[in-house]
Parts: C-alpha cells; sequence; structure tokens
C-alpha cells in the first residue's frame, strides 16, 4: 500500500514525448520546491555520423517525491499536463486492481549507479519478456560495480547482471566475470535490493 506522505521514486510516463520535450519537462520538474529528485536515464547514440547524448528509455522520467507533493506540482501547472503514473496490477481481496508503481530507495539507487555510468559495458534492454523473466539472483563483489544486486541472464552467450525495475526499465552490465558473482537466496535478494 502506498503511504502518501513518504517520498518514493515514481517512473512517469510523459505523453507524446520527444527527447527535447522530455528533457525540457526535467529541467521543469528540477526547479520545482515539492519534488526531491529527478532522474533521466542516458547513454550515447550515433546518428547521421554525430554522436548525442539522449535519453535512453523513450518517455519516461524518474522523480522522487511525496505522492501528495507530486500531484500537487501535476495539477498547479498545465506544463506538467503530459505526466502520466505507471500502473501495475495487485490483488486485493481476491479482486484485480490496479496501483501507482513506485521504487523502493535501493533499488532505484542501484539502477541510478548502473545505468549513469555511461560505458559501453552497459545496455539497456528494450525485451520487456526477456529483461523481467526471472533468473538467478546474484551480487558483484568486486570492480566498479561492486554491491549491485540483480538477475544473472546471457546476452549474446556473455554473462551479465541485468538491474531492473520490474515493468519500467532494465539495464544490463555486459561481461560479468563469474568469480566476481556471489549468488543469492531470494530473501538475501530482497534484503540487498529493496
Amino acid at each position: 500500500m502506498l503511504d502518501r506522505e513518504q517520498p518514493y521514486w515514481y517512473p512517469l510516463r510523459v505523453s507524446h514525448a520527444s527527447p527535447s520535450r522530455l528533457m525540457k519537462l526535467h529541467e521543469m520538474l528540477r526547479q520545482e520546491e515539492l519534488i526531491a529528485q529527478t532522474y533521466i536515464p542516458m547513454e550515447y547514440r550515433t546518428k547521421d555520423f554525430q554522436t548525442q547524448l539522449v535519453p535512453a528509455i523513450n518517455n519516461i522520467i524518474f522523480v522522487r517525491a511525496t505522492y501528495n507533493n507530486l500531484n500537487q506540482v501535476r495539477h498547479d501547472s498545465y506544463h506538467y499536463e503530459p505526466l502520466r503514473y505507471m500502473m501495475q496490477p495487485v490483488t486485493m481481496d481476491s479482486r484485480q486492481q490496479s496501483e501507482i508503481i513506485h521504487v523502493p530507495d535501493k533499488m532505484m539507487e542501484q539502477f541510478i549507479r548502473v545505468s549513469d555510468s555511461r560505458t559501453e559495458n552497459v545496455i539497456f534492454l528494450d525485451n520487456p519478456d526477456f529483461a523481467f523473466k526471472p533468473g538467478i539472483k546474484a551480487c558483484i563483489l568486486e570492480g566498479p560495480y561492486a554491491g549491485i544486486v540483480g538477475e544473472v541472464k546471457r546476452i549474446q552467450k556473455n554473462l551479465c547482471l541485468v538491474v531492473a525495475i520490474q515493468g519500467v526499465a532494465a539495464a544490463a552490465i555486459l561481461h560479468v566475470p563469474r568469480r566476481q558473482l556471489r549468488y543469492l537466496s531470494d530473501e538475501e535478494y530482497h534484503q540487498l535490493s529493496l
């Protein structure tokens, strides 16, 4: 259940978002006093022989705020009309309902740490069926990603660690040596990632 006074990270979908519109909304949200933090995963892409830093995930901005503050900001300015909460199905009292997706701080910190590195060793996964499919849980023990928790998968025959925000986004650390991994039980995984 969502505590409306507790700050969480919310992935917000931006209607009809071009990269420039997404960045403009991001900058406007950063200026709002009621918003604690904002984040857009970025990556380098080459188009027409030019390399540019662009949003890695189309039409999503992550915003950290309380639900009440975020709603106030969204409703106080027409500039924020394109912002929509992302929903997930939940079962309550044997009925199917929808709940606003909110991301725990630890999970978001790990996702930011991986996605903000902007190296060739990190890719964003477009296939949700693959990215969110359960895998063996593990933690990286050493190197620049020490302490990162995710699920082990094979991508192009390479051992990788996928850090995912269920139903929203996933980034994979490529070429993780097996000796750098410690496999985790479900309980350990939840303690380290939530």
